[in-house]
Order: C-alpha cells, then sequence, then structure tokens
C-alpha cells in the first residue's frame, strides 16, 4: 500500500463504524455513549460553522459558480455549500461517509465522488473555488498535502479561490533543531499508525485519527511554487462551540 494513502484505511473504517464522529470528534458523541449525535445536532453544528466560515470567505473574495469540497465526510458542511454554490462537488475516500450524506442531503446541487487520497477527478480549471475543513490535519505526511495543492491548483480557474482548514507552527527560536525534533516524533508516530491500521484491517479497532501540523514556511512556498497568489492565514474562533480554527487562504493565478 502507497504510504501517500494509507490513511484512508481508518477513513473508511469511520464510514462503517461511526461516521458521525468520525467528523466531529467530541467526547461523549460516538454512537456506543449514552448521548450520541444526532442528525439534528450534527447538521446544526454545520450551518452554524459554516456561517462562521463562509463570512470570512466572503471579505477575501469568492466566487459562488462551482466548489470543489475535499473530505466532505457525512455532509456536515456540504449541505449548507450546497445552498451557496450553483454546483458542488463534494469528494471523500469514504463510502460509508457519502453514502450517509447522500440519505441527509436533498437536491441537484451537490454531487458525491468517492476519491483515493491521491486524484481529484475534475477537468482543469473547472471549478471557482476549494473548500475543506479537519481534513488535511489527517495527512500522514507534508507529501501528501503537497500533492492536494498541486490538485487544487489543477482543478481551480484563474482568480478561483481556496479556504483551507490545516493546523499551522513556526517555531519562535531555533526552528532547526525544533523541526528535527517534530520530525522525529512524527517518525515514531508513523510506526504507531502502522500498528494501529494493522489492527483495523484485523477487524479488531477503528478508533484512530492522525495528526499533522504544516510549517509556516512551507506553506506559503509550496503555494507559490503552486501560481497561488494573496495567500493569507486566518484564526478564528467558531459561534457555536468557542473552537480556535487555522485557515489558509490563497487566489490561482
Amino acid at each position: 500500500m502507497k504510504k501517500s494513502i494509507a490513511s484512508n484505511i481508518e477513513w473508511k473504517k469511520w464510514g462503517e463504524k461511526d461516521p458521525l464522529m468520525g467528523v466531529a470528534t467530541r467526547s461523549g458523541k460516538s454512537r456506543f455513549d449514552p448521548r450520541p449525535w444526532t442528525d439534528e445536532e450534527f447538521y446544526e453544528l454545520g450551518r452554524s460553522d459554516w456561517n462562521d466560515f463562509h463570512e470570512r470567505w466572503k471579505r477575501y473574495g469568492i466566487d459562488h459558480t462551482t466548489c470543489l469540497e475535499i473530505g466532505c465526510g457525512t455532509g456536515r458542511i456540504t449541505r449548507e455549500l450546497g445552498r451557496c454554490f450553483d454546483t458542488v462537488y463534494a469528494l471523500d475516500v469514504s463510502k460509508g461517509m457519502i453514502e450517509y450524506a447522500k440519505k441527509k442531503i436533498q437536491g441537484s446541487t451537490v454531487r458525491f465522488m468517492v476519491g483515493d487520497g491521491l486524484h481529484i477527478s475534475l477537468q482543469d480549471a473547472s471549478v471557482t473555488a476549494v473548500f475543506s475543513t479537519h481534513v488535511f490535519q489527517h495527512f500522514d505526511s507534508l507529501s501528501h498535502g503537497t500533492r492536494y495543492f498541486e490538485e487544487i491548483s489543477r482543478v481551480l480557474s484563474s482568480e478561483g479561490t481556496m479556504m483551507i482548514h490545516l493546523p499551522v507552527h513556526q517555531w519562535p527560536a531555533m526552528p532547526g533543531l525544533f523541526e528535527r525534533i517534530y520530525r522525529l516524533r512524527k517518525s515514531t508516530g508513523g510506526a504507531r499508525a502502522w500498528i494501529k491500521r494493522r489492527l483495523i484491517l484485523a477487524g479488531i479497532s477503528h478508533h484512530y485519527m492522525r495528526g499533522l501540523s504544516y510549517p509556516v514556511g512551507y506553506l506559503f512556498d509550496i503555494l507559490a511554487q503552486q501560481r497561488f497568489m494573496d495567500i493569507e492565514l486566518l484564526l478564528f474562533r467558531t459561534s457555536k462551540e468557542n473552537a480556535v480554527h487555522p485557515f489558509v487562504f490563497a487566489r490561482r493565478e
């Protein structure tokens, strides 16, 4: 199995076992807990979060013609995107999550696609906007993020914009040393991920999520290489849960 798509294992299993918890992980909200997510509160959280996200995106600049959502999951945000854009392409690696979303989202504006974690099955310059939240943070490595940025650059039309949620970091002192420590920690985590994924494939477990943070310098460099401009980082709190969300905005040349 290719390393760049190894994380598909856990997301496919989340889609089978507990799709709402896999998308919005909260203590006590698993389907096995006394008070699991209900569809009503789950999609209400998506509505509230999207209102906060959309307001920031409008300030940056957005064309509401065609949107690609990377990692749509069970459609927590997709439902709202379908109300704001003429056409939405909702992409996810988990067939189980997409099947759940299809049952909850009606209308002709949303088109669901099952992806492989490497490619986006859309033509060049075919969308005016790209959105993603709580997805890039679960990739195995920066190379996986790089691959998606390449694909985003390919499918975005000229002047099209993206709004991507992802954790970022920048070491205040001795950046070289701390970056090496961080990479060592990620390498150790790779061994743990391999074990966890073997357990998932054996049917013993499915509760696993891996975390990834993006160096600020890397982010600006890779986006510039992919012909993005007006690159901005923005952190803000959401209204409903008061949680801090970091997003990167960029515009295709």
